[in-house]
C-alpha cells in the first residue's frame, strides 16, 4: 500500500487527535501524566486546541502521511507530524494543563524539557519536531520516518539544525534519521508508582558539522 507525504491543515485536526489518543494509550506514563477524568468530547476539544495553535503560531508546519490505497476520508491519514521553524529563539509562553492532567507531573516533565531546550539551543535558529504520531494500525511501515526526514531536509535546505525530544519508544527511529543524543532528562516518577522517565534531547547537525 503506497504512502504519500502531504501538507496538513486545520481540517485534519480531529484525525490528529484520534491518532494521538490511540498512539499514547499504551504508554505506561500516560496514566500518570493524564489520569483523568476528562470532560465530555475531549477529542473535539483537543482538535480545537490544535487548530488554534496552527492558526495562531506562524512557526508551525503540519505534515501528514496518507495511504492512497485506503478510501478517501480521515482514515486515509495514517501519520502526522508537527514541526516548528524558529529563525530566532522563541519567546517563552505560559504553560497550562487542562482537566484530567496531573499538573505536578506534567510540569516536572514538560517544564523540565522546555528549560533544557532553551539552555541547549540558546539563540540558535532551528527546526523543532514537537511530535510525530502514527496510527498503531499502521506502525512499522515507515510513515514516521518519512515525516522526520521531511523536517531534516527542510532544516538543511535553510542551513539550520533540527532538534527534538525523544522518549525511549522513538529513540531508535530518530537515530536512524541522523539525530544524535545531546542530553538525557531523567524524571523520577516513583511518587506515582512508576519508574524513571527518560527523555533524550537530540540534534541533527548540518552535514559539515556532522562530518567533523
Amino acid at each position: 500500500m503506497p504512502l504519500e507525504l502531504r501538507p496538513a491543515d486545520g481540517s485534519d485536526a480531529r484525525r490528529v487527535a484520534d491518532i494521538e489518543s490511540a498512539a499514547y494509550a499504551p504508554n505506561p506514563f500516560n496514566r500518570i501524566l493524564f489520569p483523568g477524568p476528562f470532560p465530555p468530547g475531549i477529542l473535539d476539544l483537543r482538535a480545537q486546541q490544535l487548530r488554534a495553535e496552527l492558526e495562531g503560531d506562524s512557526s508551525t508546519r503540519w505534515r501528514k502521511v496518507v495511504d492512497t490505497d485506503l478510501p478517501e476520508g480521515p482514515e486515509q491519514t495514517v501519520a502526522f507530524a508537527k514541526w516548528h521553524v524558529y529563525d530566532e529563539s522563541p519567546k517563552p509562553t505560559d504553560r497550562s494543563f487542562g482537566a484530567g492532567c496531573n499538573v505536578e507531573a506534567c510540569e516536572l516533565l514538560f517544564g523540565g524539557i522546555a528549560k533544557q531546550r532553551v539552555r541547549i539551543l540558546g539563540d540558535r535558529p532551528y527546526y523543532y519536531l514537537s511530535f510525530v504520531l502514527t496510527d498503531p494500525k499502521h506502525q512499522g511501515r515507515g510513515a514516521g520516518g518519512m515525516l522526520v526526514e521531511w523536517g531534516v531536509k527542510e532544516a538543511r535546505k535553510h542551513n539550520m539544525i533540527a532538534y527534538l525530544e525523544s522518549s525511549e519508544s522513538g529513540h531508535s527511529l530518530y537515530k536512524k534519521c541522523g539525530f544524535r543524543d545531546v542530553e538525557c532528562l531523567s524524571i523520577d516518577m516513583g511518587k506515582w508508582g512508576a519508574e524513571v522517565h527518560n527523555t533524550w534531547s537530540m540534534i541533527c547537525d548540518l552535514p559539515e558539522a556532522a562530518a567533523k
